[in-house]
């Protein structure tokens, strides 16, 4: 009892719980309802350093017993315990509560079936087999079930004692505020709103329109200076018309011999004899005659005055500007060449900007000048080489367990999870050249980011390095990744029980990566499935991508980046020339952003040049 209380009585709920059923089926004056002795031995007192000399009858003992339990019980009292951690060991209590199976694997059945196992559990007397029953009202071989209370986690168990804290009942943290609800869409009569608003706006302007151009319609009177003189050719003409269509012939044939030929001696004339309907000719009077200056001028608008007065001022300009340059073209050349090279000598201080911050912030804004201080006195945040890894043409990974069956997704395949780690391997052995005339190389343990080695430890190893992979929860080991072995109901345990486990508690001493700190699944894995809710869990099984990521030393004072920036040099290099058939790679570095910047600046500089 005081080694269970020294695991669980962080929470009071769990505790009270579980104590219950131990203190009903020891003191409970009608356990006989409940408990069924199976075995008993009987042990002679001398055995036990009895006085020989004294006559004691043999005494009986038990030796293993049936508990009728309800399975309500159980399933809650493990509810309110499965997730209670053990800080001090940074595991939770059910890796040393539930025996081979550890927490990952653990389910009420399991933990009560280890606590009642007198032969695996050695701090178990004799043994206890829990029988479940279905309901309190269930009876089997005629034993009623125990029932005891249960206080779930998040409730106080009495008014002096509060509940579990957050971190070992999910449910005693506090609820984040409910998603407002989505914006109700606009609709009119179930249509949308906006299509049938635009729909009537288009009818009431074309309505307009149409009633616009059908009533609103203004023509030219008879008897304007305009007028059309609609002459009917079997009709003699009036004598007051003769003289007119008399000007006009002579005026046309004067100057084209041609009677439906117009002469036009103003930009502005725009009206010329036509063809009408049913043997009717349109006649006007010629411009050269004594009425068309005056009939031009009426049926002239500003506009067509002013377009014909521009379009002469533009006619006498070009045709000066022309005719000067035809007659010194070497000085006009030559004029032209001084005035761009004058005008193109500022391209020598020009300074392409490739710094993302720089380019993307003002001097002056408040997160550039906050970031600033923060560089200067603590340095950057460290630099991020990262590789986002699919699974090509490859099927779900069913893994048979004790617990059921668990689907994973394709990136589990264990031949893909190899092909993941040779990549791994091999960016860590990537070496650049230091640059200059050294002749020294730079290699990933030089620049990478290691918190946990210090001058006490030695040179920085490559293991040493901050690396956010799946292979960190095996060491980096493919021995440790192929162990494989039985459980005690005969399921198979390889690696994808342990990435279960890992999963579950990454903080746990056997999931923990070379360089001693954890693998965030969150980070180590992509495309998870969005939790329906607040309180689910997210379903690492279910990732589509395993993410590779390597944490760079990042430095304020750019000079001391030289290394870091050589080494992505042949990191990208060595990525790009990287593949393999059932993989999808996508990669960045730190310096992929300015790199990009830089060689699109400088296909923008030749393209300016030459224009």
């Amino acid at each position: 009892w005081r080694l269970r209380q020294s695991f669980l009585a962080r929470c009071p709920s769990c505790m009270a719980n579980l104590v219950r059923h131990m203190c009903d089926f020891t003191c409970n004056p009608k356990q006989s309802n409940f408990m069924k002795v199976i075995a008993t031995e009987e042990v002679d007192p001398k055995d036990d350093g009895a006085n020989e000399a004294t006559t004691v009858a043999p005494k009986e003992y038990i030796t293993q017993i049936d508990i009728h339990i309800t399975g309500q019980y159980m399933n809650g009292t493990f509810e309110s315990c499965n997730q209670v951690s053990v800080p001090s060991t940074g595991q939770l209590a059910l890796d040393m509560m539930c025996g081979e199976w550890g927490a990952s694997r653990c389910s009420a059945s399991k933990w009560f079936f280890y606590m009642g196992d007198a032969e695996g559990n050695p701090f178990v007397p004799f043994q206890i087999s829990y029988i479940a029953h279905g309901s309190p009202n269930e009876t089997v071989d005629g034993f009623l079930p125990l029932d005891p209370r249960i206080v779930p986690c998040y409730e106080k168990l009495d008014k002096n004692t509060p509940a579990c804290s957050c971190v070992d009942c999910e449910r005693s943290c506090p609820k984040p505020p409910p998603a407002p609800a989505p914006p109700q869409p606009f609709v009119i009569y179930n249509l949308d709103g906006y299509a049938v608003v635009m729909f009537v706006v288009f009818v009431v302007c074309s309505g307009l329109f149409l009633i616009g151009a059908c009533f609103c319609h203004s023509s030219n009177s008879s008897g304007s200076s305009g007028a059309k003189l609609l002459v009917d050719g079997g009709d003699t003409l009036p004598s007051d018309l003769r003289s007119h269509v008399g000007r006009r012939l002579a005026g046309g044939l004067s100057n084209s011999g041609d009677l439906g030929t117009d002469r036009e001696d103003s930009p502005l004339q725009s009206k010329r004899s036509s063809a009408t309907w049913d043997g009717e000719q349109e006649l006007r009077p010629h411009p050269s005659g004594p009425e068309g200056g005056e009939l031009d001028d009426n049926e002239s608008g500003y506009f067509e005055l002013l377009g014909a007065k521009t379009e002469v001022a533009l006619e006498h300009f070009f045709t000066v500007w022309g005719t000067t340059c035809a007659k010194h073209p070497w000085l006009v050349l030559l004029g032209g060449l001084v005035f761009i090279v004058t005008m193109g000598m500022g391209i020598h201080f020009l300074r392409v900007t490739t710094n993302p911050v720089e380019l993307w912030a003002s001097p002056y804004s408040r997160s550039r000048v906050e970031r600033e201080y923060f560089d200067s006195n603590f340095e950057p945040f460290y630099r991020i080489e990262q590789i986002i890894i699919k699974a090509e043409n490859m099927s779900n990974v069913m893994h048979n367990t004790s617990n059921g069956v668990i689907e994973f997704g394709p990136v589990f395949n264990r031949q893909f999870l190899l092909d993941v780690f040779d990549l791994q391997q091999q960016i860590k052995k990537i070496v650049a050249p230091a640059g200059g005339n050294s002749n020294e190389t730079i290699a990933l343990k030089d620049i990478c980011f290691a918190p946990l080695s210090s001058d006490l430890t030695g040179p920085v190893k490559t293991e040493d390095c901050v690396v956010q992979s799946l292979w960190g929860y095996f060491s980096d080991d493919l021995d440790t990744f192929d162990e494989e072995e039985e459980d005690p109901q005969g399921f198979e345990v390889n690696y994808l029980d342990k990435l279960v486990r890992c999963f579950g508690n990454y903080y746990h001493p056997d999931c923990l990566a070379p360089y001693g700190g954890p693998i965030d699944p969150a980070i180590a894995l992509g495309g998870i499935p969005q939790p329906k809710t607040a309180d689910e869990k997210p379903k690492y099984t279910e990732a589509s991508a395993v993410i590779l990521t390597f944490l760079v030393r990042n430095y304020h004072d750019k000079q001391k980046l030289r290394s870091a920036l050589a080494w992505e040099t042949e990191y990208v290099a060595f990525m790009k020339n990287w593949t393999r058939a059932n993989m999808s790679i996508a990669f960045t570095s730190e310096r992929s952003i300015e790199d990009e910047l830089a060689r699109e600046s400088q296909s923008d500089v030749s393209t300016i040049l030459v224009s």
